[in-house]
């Protein structure tokens, strides 16, 4: 941007030359947020601090968390962010802007973990003195599903770590989360409010709407457009969810939408569904989740059982961070790849998702064929994740493996920064939802027992096409709806 300078600017005066670098940050942590601040010097007009949480920059955006100053005090230029819990496993990213003179500087700090962070007051689990009494045991499962501690017992010592953090050590084999769905625990799950953002494999969904629970079952129910809004046209409509949009990536994209009814605009998502996850309550990195579930039936919708990352640490666009699918049958009951192989409900899958590409994701999964549509009946699904592999199974029957080095794939340079499993080796948090059409999970040219797949990926108006042949895939919809009886994480 003009008369934007990232780092030092030098202001070049008459006979001599005038330097300002932009001080690095003092972060200090708070009962309940964060302070930053900078010292003042001559000069100094005008500070602004912006701070994410988990999220990275990728360039000069307003943040999570943003202060603009135009006084300092007590010599220092100061922000205080309440209310903010931040979590013993948590980063921050943070950029400062000052006015110094005539110019303005712009600088991009390091990531800061809050554990190093100065302050009286250290999130639990980033010190390991922290709550050592000689009488703690191992930890367990309350009832709202989080770890806490038990009566003591011989201890393996675990790889798992867990966000946030027990009191006690883990111990290998330890339950420390489940969910068995006898309620909907509103301090647990978050309810996603957002469009998707308009990537390579943005589906055609709005994601709004309450699960529910149903005799012990958590239910997760696509609706269609005409049913969420019916007085709001699809077309030629706006829809601005700002008041409780979840979005954090891009809010004007996320969070509001304007359609003609044609070209690029488009029209409103066909789909509106559910879709929860437990970021702010629970995260873990290495151990075995197990989800007995029931998958949808009906053309085009893909259940999503995701561990997703709870730092992007490797970047936030196009799975540079990851995705794990714990598992997932696409629920078209037929359905025929271009040189007829089948991948319809009766093919399950799991692994990670590091590509946007439809054509290449299949090669990073594991899969197991089987003669009836995975939605006719509950399976137990289950994924054991450690720092050396990853291990699906279902029904306790292992189907497939996928050992280190994702680094090798060439995707991301900055995976090999990382450990041998990166980008699966950071904390990582439940999402539960469905996904209908888009263009990640489908390739082209797909054929149906009576009809061809209606859109084409990339095409701006694959989305209306979809909404146009809802006569040939709405019969389909015999069980659109995900079923989740019980989800479980043991430690490793």
């Amino acid at each position: 941007m003009p008369g934007l300078c990232i780092g030092i600017l030098l202001l070049i005066t008459i006979g001599n030359i005038k330097a300002y670098k932009t001080p690095t940050p003092k972060v200090e942590l708070l009962e309940n947020g964060f302070r930053i601040s900078i010292p003042d010097e001559n000069g100094v007009k005008l500070v602004a601090f912006n701070a994410n949480r988990n999220k990275n920059f990728t360039s000069f955006n307003q943040g999570q968390y943003t202060m603009r100053l135009t006084e300092p005090q007590n010599g220092r230029w100061t922000s205080e962010f309440i209310s903010v819990p931040l979590r013993a496993h948590d980063v921050l990213y943070l950029w400062t802007s000052v006015q110094h003179e005539k110019a303005v500087y712009q600088d991009m700090g390091q990531p800061l973990q809050v554990c190093n962070l100065e302050g009286n007051f250290l999130p639990r689990g980033c010190t390991s003195q922290e709550d050592d009494d000689p009488t703690d045991g191992n930890p367990s499962i309350n009832g709202e599903g989080f770890v806490e501690s038990t009566s003591p017992a011989s201890c393996q010592p675990s790889s798992t770590r867990v966000s946030p953090a027990p009191s006690s050590p883990i111990c290998r084999g330890q339950l420390i989360f489940q969910e068995i769905f006898d309620q909907l625990n509103d301090s647990l799950w978050l309810h996603e409010v957002r469009l998707p953002l308009d990537t390579k494999d943005a589906e055609f969904v709005l994601y709004d709407g309450r699960a529910r629970v149903e005799e012990g079952n958590l239910v997760i129910e696509p609706k269609l457009w005409s049913s969420y809004r019916p007085d709001l046209s699809i077309a030629n409509a706006r829809l601005d969810l700002s008041e409780r949009c979840t979005g954090t990536h891009n809010r004007r994209r996320e969070c509001v939408l304007q359609t003609t009814g044609s070209g690029p605009s488009g029209i409103m998502p066909p789909i509106v569904v559910p879709r929860i996850n437990t970021k702010e309550s629970f995260a873990f990195q290495y151990g075995r989740i197990e989800i007995r579930a029931k998958f949808p039936k009906g053309d085009w919708v893909v259940p999503l059982l995701l561990l997703e990352p709870l730092t992007e640490w490797y970047g936030q666009t196009g799975y540079e961070s990851g995705q794990l699918r714990v598992a997932f049958a696409r629920g078209n009951t037929k359905l025929k790849m271009p040189r007829g192989k089948l991948v319809d409900g009766r093919t399950l899958y799991g692994g990670p998702i590091l590509s946007t590409d439809a054509q290449l994701r299949e090669d990073n999964l594991v899969s197991q064929r089987r003669s009836s549509h995975f939605g006719n009946d509950f399976h137990t699904y289950s994924m054991d994740w450690s720092s050396s592999r990853l291990q699906f199974s279902v029904d306790g029957q292992i189907y497939g493996e996928m050992l280190n080095g994702f680094a090798e794939l060439d995707l991301n340079p900055r995976w090999k920064q990382g450990g041998s499993m990166a980008p699966f080796d950071k904390m990582f948090y439940i999402t539960l939802g469905l996904s209908v059409g888009g263009f990640g999970d489908f390739v082209d040219n797909l054929k149906t027992s009576s009809y061809e797949k209606p859109w084409r990926n990339y095409d701006p108006l694959a989305k209306i096409e979809f909404h146009g042949h809802e006569s040939d895939w709405l019969p389909s919809w015999e069980q659109p709806a995900m079923l989740i009886d019980f989800i479980r994480v043991y430690a490793n």
